[in-house]
C-alpha cells in the first residue's frame, strides 16, 4: 500500500477513535440580540438580588458571553435549562492568571438555573453593568456583539489536543502494526510531508466557537501542566472571527471543566486559556 493510503487509513482510525459529539457555535449577522439571547459580547442577563462579579480591584467584569439552555437543543453533560455566562476583565491579558488559571479573580462562569424573565434592559442597567459596547472597553475581545445558535455535530482530534498523543499512539499501532517508541511523540515518528498530509485528513471544525469536543490552541494545551490534567472537558471556544472577535494577533479562548464538575453544574473550578501567534 502507497505511504500515502497509509496516512489516509491513520488520520480515518484516528477519526474511528477519537469520534466525539459537541456543540457548534454559530454568529447569527445582523440580528442584535436580546438580553435573555444566547450571544457574544453585549448587556448581560442579571437580576438585582444577586452581586455582580468583579476582579481583585472591585472593577466590574465584563459579559464574554452567555448560553441559554432554555431556548438552545442540547443534552448531557451540559445544563438542559437556565443561563450560563462567562465574564472576564477588561486589561492586557483579558483575565488571565499566568500564576494559576483555574483563580476566578479577573473572570468568572455563573450558571443561573433559574431564569427571571421578568427581567429588563431598564433594570440591569440602572445597576450599572458594564457592557462590552461601550467606547471605554480597551483590551477586550468582542469587537461587535452577536446572537449565537448551537448546533449539534460531530468532531474529531486534531494535533495540539492532550489527548492526541495518545490516540496517535494507538492507531498508528492498528494501522502499521507495530508500536511507536515510547520516547517519540507524533513529530519524530512522522516526516513533515506525512504530518502535513494528516493534518490535512483530520482537518475539521477545531477552529471555531463550539462547547465540548476538542480544543485548538495557537501555543500549547496548557494541561501538559500536570496541575491543569482534571479539566478534561472543553467547556467553551470562542476564537477570533472577523468583526466580531479578536484575541491579540488573531488568537483563540479557552475554558475547561471536569466532566464531574459539569455534570454537577459546578462552576466554580474552571481553566480559563487564551493564546496567539
Amino acid at each position: 500500500m502507497a505511504q500515502n493510503d497509509k496516512i489516509k487509513e491513520l488520520a480515518e482510525e484516528l477519526k474511528r477513535l477519537s469520534k466525539t459529539d459537541y456543540y457548534q457555535i454559530k454568529i447569527i449577522p445582523n440580528i442584535t440580540p436580546e438580553l435573555f439571547d444566547s450571544k457574544i459580547g453585549g448587556l448581560p442577563y442579571w437580576t438585582p438580588d444577586k452581586n455582580y462579579p468583579t476582579n481583585s480591584e472591585g472593577k466590574k467584569l465584563i459579559l464574554l458571553a452567555q448560553i441559554n439552555f432554555d431556548r438552545e437543543n442540547v443534552g448531557s453533560p451540559l445544563p438542559t435549562n437556565g443561563i450560563l455566562q462567562f465574564f472576564i476583565t477588561d486589561d492586557d491579558v483579558m483575565g488571565m492568571n499566568f500564576d494559576d488559571q483555574t483563580v476566578q479573580n479577573n473572570f468568572r462562569v455563573i450558571y443561573h438555573e433559574n431564569i427571571d424573565y421578568s427581567v429588563n434592559r431598564e433594570t440591569i442597567q440602572k445597576l450599572d453593568i458594564p457592557n462590552s459596547n461601550e467606547k471605554t472597553v480597551e483590551c477586550f475581545p468582542i469587537m461587535k456583539e452577536c446572537k449565537i445558535s448551537l448546533q449539534k455535530e460531530v468532531d474529531y482530534i486534531k494535533y495540539g489536543d492532550i489527548r492526541f498523543e495518545n490516540f496517535f499512539s494507538i492507531a498508528y499501532k492498528k494501522v502499521f502494526n507495530k508500536e511507536p517508541k515510547k520516547e517519540y511523540s507524533y513529530i519524530n515518528i512522522l516526516n513533515d510531508d506525512e504530518r502535513d498530509r494528516l493534518d490535512q485528513e483530520l482537518e475539521n471544525n477545531s477552529h471555531n466557537h463550539k462547547m465540548l469536543g476538542y480544543s485548538f490552541f495557537t501555543q500549547e494545551d496548557p494541561r501538559y501542566n500536570e496541575k491543569y490534567k482534571d479539566y478534561e472537558t472543553l467547556l467553551l471556544q470562542i476564537d477570533s472571527e472577523g468583526e466580531y472577535v479578536l484575541w491579540g494577533d488573531a488568537g483563540i479562548g479557552n475554558f475547561f471543566i471536569s466532566k464531574k464538575s459539569l455534570l454537577e453544574k459546578d462552576f466554580t473550578n474552571v481553566l480559563y486559556n487564551w493564546d496567539c501567534s
